[in-house]
């Protein structure tokens, strides 16, 4: 199990956490191997930027995480925005509020990503016959639930089922369902990139196409926003967590429509414990480049 934010394992003596908040460090702590972060005690920052010539500085609240923030490299960050498509957000299919209430804050981020040169990526579903075929058991099940049987279509209804109404089989690449929802496909330019992808999570081997272009690229640090929060974002966080990239989740950015209780808030915790940083689109939107 992971250590929380708080907890510190002894080198070669105990170290207790009260003997850590008093201590007052002077210099940058690194953290990692070759590819490192440093942390700096005097700001609560965190430095990300691998001396690059330029960064943004990104704050966060340090309640939760013990942490100021970071300084990224904007060169070397990508706005990944996970499964803003008509099927997950369009109210043709459900009430998604959550996912709704994110759309206006990720587009401000889009337009400050686009200024300090951040790549834009869309990551959506968007299976063919062959990803059909050789598709889990428990992927397809997790589409083919009640409310197949209360509405005939929506939410569970199996991947690549016909939908009425000329919506095409369902997450179909080129189908409208599976198409970017439209608030965000007005504003795409040439330069945005969209991968697609056939799990919940986009980056779960090496040779997924987002994988592949986030490594030949030289990319290091992702934002994340998109639906749902706690299922394929949280799942492509992980992934990426595990594969050495910096992962920043924008709370506001990002919606669920799980009914359990405090969805949002577990996964949001996880990350900024565990995998990385979680900020919001007023702090991505107020950074300040030095």
């Amino acid at each position: 199990m992971a250590p929380s934010a708080i907890e510190v394992y002894p080198t070669e003596s105990p170290v207790t956490v009260k003997q850590v908040s008093q201590a007052h460090w002077s210099e940058p702590v690194p953290f990692g191997g070759q590819d490192q972060w440093f942390y700096i005690p005097e700001t609560k920052r965190f430095d990300l930027s691998r001396g690059s010539a330029r960064k943004l500085v990104i704050d966060a609240d340090d309640g939760v995480a013990n942490h100021r923030g970071a300084l990224i490299d904007p060169d070397k960050t990508v706005l990944v925005i996970i499964d803003m498509q008509n099927y997950f957000v369009h109210p043709h299919y459900r009430d998604h509020q959550a996912g709704l209430a994110a759309v206006v804050p990720t587009l401000k981020v889009i337009e400050r990503c686009r200024r300090e040169g951040i790549q834009v990526v869309f990551l959506n579903w968007g299976i063919d016959e062959h990803d059909l075929r050789v598709m889990p058991a428990a992927v397809q099940r997790g589409f083919c639930r009640n409310l197949a049987q209360q509405k005939g279509y929506g939410w569970h209804v199996g991947l690549g089922a016909e939908l009425p109404d000329g919506q095409g089989r369902c997450l179909f690449k080129g189908t409208w369902n599976a198409d970017i929802f439209e608030p965000f496909k007005a504003i795409m330019t040439e330069n945005d990139l969209c991968f697609d992808k056939a799990r919940q999570s986009g980056l779960s081997h090496r040779d997924e196409p987002l994988h592949r272009y986030l490594r030949e690229s030289g990319k290091k640090t992702l934002l994340f926003a998109g639906v749902n929060t706690d299922q394929c974002v949280f799942g492509t966080v992980t992934d990426a967590y595990n594969s050495g990239f910096d992962c920043f989740l924008l709370s506001d950015c990002t919606g669920t429509m799980t009914m359990v209780p405090g969805a949002q808030e577990v996964t949001e915790y996880n990350i900024a414990t565990n995998m990385g940083f979680v900020t919001n689109s007023q702090a991505v939107l107020a950074a300040e480049s030095i």
